[in-house]
């Protein structure tokens, strides 16, 4: 059995780990500032990718509505759970903001993606596509309400809401799908090749992010943060999924996403709405790290 985790780490796990740690050594190395880098995923690259994402699909609708509300659900159960304890720890509104974002916002994209391609393959993929929508979505609308609710009040976070790109990717790619709209050949492949520079620039932004990591610090709330995301969620999803009666390669899939390590994106909520970046930073490295442990006996199983 343990021969079996590790060769499972090694062949999916291991290729994402690699791509980051290009990023974290380039980011040592040559002091890159990640902003810019951040800035570019944040208003072109992501939304690029929802939209692609979206707009291809060609999974049933009734499966599509399926793994949608399921993964809503977890994300809002998650959240809910989040900001239940942090009102036992007397946490700070900055705090609180960055720990409930790690443990709703999943790295369902550069992370989770990758690692369903390599262990699953295509007919999972295309299912974990639609759970990487649907965690963007909310991720987009929710996330940067309670990222930019951190330093701001209601009513701003929720004109952050509407200033965000990728929400209008999604509305979009609705539109077009529910009118039957075919893109034009240049934009078809215009939207294509941006959706495929979004993952590995997100993977080597998670490197550059964790280049700038100084130190271990206020360990208490990165244990929750972690312990919701590594420890707590998966059970949550096995729960949703049999809930919501989701068939094999969907259950795969959202099971896979719903496990995953905080997201990248955490970060550059982080950046981008004044949070605590070295406590975003803790929150992934440590999250990141340990994932492997989870993920590998987690794909063991549903293999």
């Amino acid at each position: 059995m343990i021969l079996e985790l590790i060769q499972i780490f090694i062949d999916n796990i291991a290729p994402i780990l690699l791509i980051a740690g290009v990023g974290f050594a380039v980011g040592r190395g040559f002091k890159i500032d990640p902003k810019p880098i951040s800035t570019v995923i944040f208003y072109v690259l992501s939304p690029s990718l929802v939209f692609y994402l979206l707009y291809s699909s060609d999974i049933d609708g009734g499966e599509i509505l399926a793994l949608y509300v399921t993964t809503i659900v977890f994300q809002l159960v998650m959240l809910s759970l989040a900001f239940i304890v942090l009102r036992f720890q007397h946490a700070t509104p900055v705090e609180r903001s960055n720990v409930m974002l790690s443990a709703f916002c999943l790295n369902a994209g550069n992370y989770g993606l990758s690692l369903v391609a390599f262990a699953f393959g295509e007919a999972v993929l295309s299912r974990a596509a639609v759970v990487f929508i649907a965690n963007v979505t909310l991720n987009y609308s929710l996330g940067v309400f309670v990222a930019s609710n951190g330093r701001s009040s209601p009513r701003e976070s929720f004109m952050n809401v509407l200033k965000t790109p990728a929400v209008y990717g999604v509305v979009l790619a609705f539109a077009l799908r529910a009118l039957e709209i075919e893109l034009p050949l240049p934009l078809a492949r215009s939207s294509a090749r941006l959706a495929d520079a979004a993952i590995p620039m997100m993977l080597i932004m998670l490197g550059l992010q964790l280049g700038h990591f100084a130190r271990f610090d206020r360990l208490n709330l990165v244990a929750t943060g972690v312990g919701l995301r590594l420890l707590i969620a998966p059970f949550i999803a096995i729960a949703l999924a049999a809930l919501f009666m989701l068939e094999a390669e969907a259950r795969t899939a959202f099971i896979i996403e719903a496990s995953t390590p905080t997201a990248v994106l955490t970060i550059v909520f982080a950046t981008e709405f004044d949070l605590d970046r070295d406590l975003a930073l803790n929150l992934i490295m440590v999250s990141t790290l340990l994932s492997p442990l989870t993920l590998s006996v987690l794909i063991a199983w549903l293999q």
